[in-house]
């Protein structure tokens, strides 16, 4: 006869071994074949290949909602995708050309940048048909949303600077110049946000509290930058030299900042995100149709996964599921 001790034991261990471990699915947009490729991060492999819109950029993604959107800069539309069985369920049709989009973290909104239009949109997550627009600056096209949802964040890239929203009043209450064609947009857990100037070579490292704002140099073209879940390390992509910049963010405030890593991946390398869930960093790389990944732990090369064709993934593009 089994003893009580044991039986919690045995039940215990049947829990652990049937609970499903955590994993994480990365959405890549390919431009140049109008699909998105689902990959498997933990098996490394792309599982779904999934027909969408014209031209697919830009990628937001809820965990809670179980929803992808996808957008179709040349269909003048954005794709809904459910992540449960990862088929297209709905297009929202826009009078413009979407590229940036960005999910609030309170799933309630998605926001879209019109980049002819020179407009923000946002989205009701509930009822699409629910839509507000604000005017920003020239060419919108990385967005990112405040932890809280209360302020968005737009980098015009023809107007030189970084547009901030209040997403109460929807409108804009601040802009922040930086350095020359900002493009993408990331915000570190302690609320820095980091500004890709392509012209510049350049990082606008800006802290949100107190606008102060420090340059760090990258290399040749640089697109997107993610910073790791520590913010300890900032990857960025430089689309001319084909490499991947790892900053060592500890050294922003230090005579010398240093490049601790740089990392030779695909040809053309733009969309950059973190798993946190496998410690790996996914690069699209736009002209060899694949995704790199790279051990955050090591900031060595982990091995490439191909593709569609013209792999952009601009935005963030993991959704992990625990």
């Amino acid at each position: 006869m089994l003893s009580m001790k044991n039986l919690i034991f045995i039940l215990l261990f049947t829990v652990c071994a049937c609970a499903p471990k955590p994993n994480s699915m990365a959405y890549i947009t390919n431009q140049g074949d109008n699909t998105v490729s689902v990959i498997d991060i933990q098996q490394s492999k792309v599982i779904d290949t999934i027909k969408v819109g014209k031209a697919p950029v830009g990628v937001a993604i809820s965990s809670k909602l179980k929803r992808v959107f996808i957008s179709n800069v040349e269909s003048n539309n954005i794709s809904v995708i459910n992540s449960a069985n990862n088929k297209v369920i709905e297009s929202i049709t826009l009078q413009g050309s979407p590229v940036g989009l960005a999910m609030a973290p309170n799933h309630n909104t998605l926001y879209v940048a019109d980049w002819f239009s020179d407009r923000i949109i946002a989205i009701n997550t509930a009822d699409y048909s629910q839509r507000r627009e604000v005017m920003v600056a020239k060419a919108p096209a990385g967005l990112v949303v405040s932890a809280d949802s209360k302020t968005l964040y737009v980098a015009a890239r023809d107007s030189n600077e970084v547009a901030v929203v209040d997403t109460k009043s929807f409108a804009v209450t601040k802009r922040i110049a930086v350095g020359a064609h900002p493009f993408g947009l990331s915000l570190g857990n302690d609320g820095t946000l980091y500004v890709v100037n392509v012209y510049d070579n350049t990082i606008s490292a800006i802290n949100t509290r107190t606008w102060a704002q420090t340059q760090i140099k990258v290399g040749e073209h640089p697109y997107c930058a993610v910073p790791s879940a520590d913010n300890k390390s900032l990857y960025v992509t430089n689309t001319q030299d084909d490499t991947v910049s790892v900053v060592d963010l500890g050294s922003l405030n230090k005579v010398t900042q240093q490049t601790i890593a740089l990392i030779d991946v695909g040809m053309t390398p733009e969309g950059i995100s973190y798993d946190a869930i496998n410690k790996l960093v996914l690069v699209a790389s736009w002209g060899e149709n694949k995704v790199s990944l790279i051990d955050a732990r090591t900031n060595n090369l982990k091995g490439h996964i191909n593709t569609g064709d013209k792999s952009r993934a601009f935005g963030q593009f993991i959704l992990s599921e625990h």
